[in-house]
């Protein structure tokens, strides 16, 4: 009898179902990464989703003084991925951004690539505010904030986007 060799199905993301698991393990990923910071907590889970999937405060210079507790940067995270054997795309529905862009939300994506490691990306959703061929701003469907990477686009959101980079920014 042949035996299987596991680690080859790990990395199988287009036959990952229901789509859903994508989402959940993106979320995850993102919260793990957090957690796994030195610099970062992971203070608050959100079940609504509403805006956002969970909430993480900067311990950089922290103090034990309680007013200190109270000046700590905090930041909103919401989580997407993009399953590239199925789309390039993923958007944030505009009615879903209960307080809409700012500075402390910011929006992980989750790649996944057949084949490949989930890669993290990290971004503000202030970047909405000047939409361009990488994040876009549509009403076709509904109104929807969008990340669409293709051949013109992924180098730069590669390049500007790393988690490991932009995690230095929180």
């Amino acid at each position: 009898m042949e035996s299987k060799n596991t680690s080859d199905k790990i990395y199988n993301w287009s036959q990952l179902r229901p789509l859903s698991k994508l989402d959940q393990l993106a979320e995850t990923i993102m919260k793990s990464a957090f957690l796994l910071s030195e610099n970062h907590n992971v203070i608050q889970s959100y079940l609504n989703h509403k805006g956002a999937n969970f909430r993480i405060h900067n311990r950089v210079g922290e103090s034990t003084s309680p007013k200190a507790s109270e000046e700590k940067p905090e930041f909103d995270i919401l989580c997407r991925q993009i399953n590239f054997a199925k789309t390039n795309y993923a958007f944030v529905r505009k009615g879903d951004l209960e307080q809409g862009l700012r500075d402390d939300l910011w929006i992980g994506i989750v790649i996944f690539s057949d084949g490949l490691k989930p890669q993290k990306y990290l971004f503000p959703s202030t970047v909405w505010k000047a939409p361009n061929r990488l994040f876009t701003d549509s009403a076709i469907k509904h109104p929807e904030y969008g990340i669409n990477l293709n051949k013109y686009t992924i180098h730069e959101f590669r390049d500007q986007y790393a988690f490991e980079k932009m995690i230095q920014e929180l």
